[in-house]
C-alpha cells in the first residue's frame, strides 16, 4: 500500500469523495435490512476507513460498537474532528496496519476499497486477517475494483508478477471473480456480484466504476440468514 501517496492525498484534499458512504456501505446497510439481521450490540470494524464516512453511516444506522482503523495519520486525525463534533460514543478510531488488529471477534467486517490497493502478499496477509478477526456466525463485506472497471483497466504501468495490477499515480490491482472465490475460500457467500456506479470526488469530478461487491460468512458456521 503506497501510505505516503493516500497521507498526501488526504492532507491536500481532505474528504476525498464527499461525506456521503461508498456503494459498500451502502450495499451493506441494504443486505442486512433485506436479510432481517439484526445489528444490535454487535462489534462492527471497518479496515481502512479511511476518514470514517462508511462507519458514521452504519453507526448511526444500527446501535452497533464500531471501530475504523487506517495506516493514514492524517485520514484517522479527520475522522476523528468528525467524532468529536458528533459527540457519538458508540465509535472509535485507529491509525494501525491492519495486520495489527488483534482484539477480534468481530460480527461484522467491512473492507471497502482496501483489497485493490494492496500488494499480492499484503492481499494474502488482509485474507488471514479477516478469518482471525470475524467471529463464527458473522459477516465480512468487502468491495473490491473489478477488472471491468473502466478508471483504472490497462491505465499506467503493468507490475510484474501480478497480474491486474498497475501503477499510474499509485498502486491498484483489478480482481477478477475466480481471484476472489479462491483467496476468500473460508467463507460462504451470501451476494456475490459486480456492481456499476458513478463515484463523486472533491473539485467536482465523477469516476465511473464497477467494483465486485461480497458478503460471506465463515464456511464451518456459514448459513443464510
Amino acid at each position: 500500500m503506497s501510505l505516503s501517496y493516500w497521507d498526501g492525498a488526504y492532507r491536500n484534499q481532505r474528504k476525498i469523495w464527499g461525506s456521503q458512504p461508498g456503494e459498500a456501505a451502502r450495499e451493506a446497510a441494504k443486505f442486512i435490512d433485506e436479510a432481517g439481521i439484526s445489528a444490535a450490540g454487535k462489534r462492527l470494524l471497518d479496515l481502512g476507513c479511511g476518514y470514517g464516512r462508511d462507519l458514521f453511516f452504519l453507526a448511526s444506522r444500527w446501535d452497533v460498537r464500531a471501530v475504523g482503523v487506517d495506516a493514514s495519520q492524517q485520514a484517522i486525525d479527520i475522522a476523528r474532528s468528525e467524532l468529536a463534533r458528533s459527540r457519538r460514543r458508540n465509535m472509535e478510531f485507529r491509525c494501525s496496519q491492519f495486520q495489527d488488529i488483534t482484539d477480534g471477534p468481530y460480527d461484522l467486517v467491512l473492507a471497502a476499497n482496501m483489497y485493490q490497493i494492496l500488494s499480492r502478499q499484503e492481499r494474502a496477509e488482509l485474507c488471514r486477517t479477516v478469518k482471525s478477526l470475524l467471529a463464527p456466525d458473522g459477516l465480512f463485506l468487502l468491495s473490491t475494483l473489478s477488472v471491468r472497471d473502466p478508471e483504472h483497466a490497462g491505465k499506467g504501468r503493468a507490475v510484474p508478477g501480478d497480474p491486474n495490477s498497475w501503477v499510474d499515480q499509485t498502486f491498484v490491482h483489478l480482481s477478477g471473480g475466480d481471484e476472489l472465490e479462491r483467496d476468500f475460500s473460508f467463507l460462504r457467500f451470501q451476494r456475490f456480484y459486480e456492481h456499476e456506479f458513478l463515484e463523486p470526488r472533491a473539485g467536482g469530478s465523477t469516476h465511473h466504476h464497477i467494483s465486485w461487491i461480497l458478503i460471506g460468512q465463515p464456511v464451518e458456521n456459514g448459513r443464510s440468514p
